[in-house]
């Protein structure tokens, strides 16, 4: 009897696992690059005017993203100095009148500035990663 002491079998199959952790290690490289090619989250970005009566400074949107009632911050910053001032939302309005809870194309936003002094302000609508709006008012 004798025996057969070839390697060729052992040969194909260490061949075929090399090109099997080959293929794997390329697939997770590929996976990772495309994962830093997505985009990340964008701003808000929205164009907006400003209007104002005695107590009031009202917000239009003119078009862009809408923004959500509750990530509205609007601010007045006196342009002699002091602290930064929170003015209420008191509504927001749809192009129609209507109370929503959105700030999209053609509504309106009102903040009361009963609060204010006489002066320069600077005035900012932002949300919580963006400033939206930035005007100078006089009271």
């Amino acid at each position: 009897m004798s025996c057969d002491t070839s390697d060729n079998a052992i040969t194909s199959v260490v061949g075929e696992m090399l090109i099997l952790v080959l293929v794997i290690i390329l697939v997770s490289l590929f996976a990772t690059s495309a994962f830093n090619l997505l985009p990340g989250d964008r701003e808000t970005v929205a164009t907006v005017s400003m209007s104002h009566n005695d107590s009031h400074l009202i917000f239009w949107h003119k078009g862009g993203d809408w923004v959500d009632k509750k990530d509205l911050i609007i601010t007045a910053t006196p342009k002699a100095g002091g602290d930064r001032i929170t003015l209420p939302i008191d509504e927001v309005y749809d192009c129609f009148g209507n109370p929503v809870e959105v700030f999209d194309l053609g509504g309106n936003v009102a903040a009361s500035v009963t609060d204010l002094f006489s002066g320069t302000y600077e005035i900012r609508v932002t949300t919580s990663r963006s400033v939206i709006h930035a005007e100078v008012f006089i009271k």
